[in-house]
């Protein structure tokens, strides 16, 4: 399938160069995405999984911990080499990974594990792309997709103040659970887990450029938000850091 440039809100220039600095490895700060896939997703030791915008690849160690041989497809020309060597001295099983234009690639085959995390709010047809995770999973298979919640009025308000040029790469009508769980019931998928979660939480692109007002404000925004995290534990679709749907292919 091939995706129209005006329904794409980035392009492979904007992924290479905002991802300059990663590194492999497990992320500590992106730990409420780590504990839902271990909640819903089933121990698997003949199983594969394929994440979608695999670079740089934190999520995937979590799934290889749980039994699944990994696999990835990303933009970044590192996803084919970098990512694979860090999984594999993780002690992981490892299968294929792609550097590759996700609509411009065909799969010779169909994974137990389709999973991606911050993928498909960069793009109109955010459907489109829900269909093509679905189309990529077996008979039986399991789906998870999470994005930030930048449509919570709360995290919408910051980020228009602190995070716009972060914001415009994402098409906020995608963040959306409710639209997600429609596509995967047509699908004849079982809902496992849909909503908001991650708790009260603010982050914004550092790369980015901001005058001295907003430096400051951001400053203190983000420590009232650490201590406001400590008091309000539960999820909404306000404030919670993430969006995310876990579901099973019917047989």
């Amino acid at each position: 399938m091939k995706l129209e440039l005006n329904k794409k809100l980035t392009d492979k220039k904007y992924w290479i160069e905002t991802s300059v600095n990663y590194t492999m490895g497990r992320h500590n700060a992106h730990i409420e995405v780590v504990e839902l896939i271990k909640k819903y997703i089933p121990k698997n030791n003949t199983g594969t999984c394929l994440e979608i915008g695999s670079f740089p690849g934190p999520f995937l160690a979590t799934f290889g911990d749980l039994g699944y041989e990994l696999n990835g497809i990303d933009y970044n020309p590192r996803n084919k080499l970098d990512v694979p060597l860090w999984l594999k001295e993780e002690k992981l099983k490892v299968g294929e990974f792609f550097a590759e234009d996700f609509f411009n690639f065909t799969f010779e085959k169909k994974y137990n594990v389709v999973c991606s995390f911050g993928f498909i709010e960069h793009f109109k047809n955010y459907d489109e792309v829900i269909q093509m995770h679905c189309d990529l999973n077996t008979h039986n298979g399991m789906l998870m997709i999470t994005t930030p919640n930048f449509k919570g009025a709360f995290q919408q308000i910051l980020h228009k103040l602190f995070d716009q040029e972060n914001l415009k790469q994402h098409h906020i009508p995608s963040m959306d659970t409710d639209l997600w769980k429609k596509i995967l019931i047509a699908n004849n998928y079982e809902i496992l887990f849909s909503g908001p979660f991650g708790g009260l939480k603010f982050w914004v692109e550092k790369s980015h450029k901001r005058n001295f007002i907003q430096k400051t404000g951001l400053w203190f925004i983000e420590r009232i938000i650490i201590r406001m995290a400590k008091i309000i534990r539960s999820d909404n679709r306000l404030y919670s850091g993430y969006l995310g749907i876990i579901a099973r292919k019917k047989p």
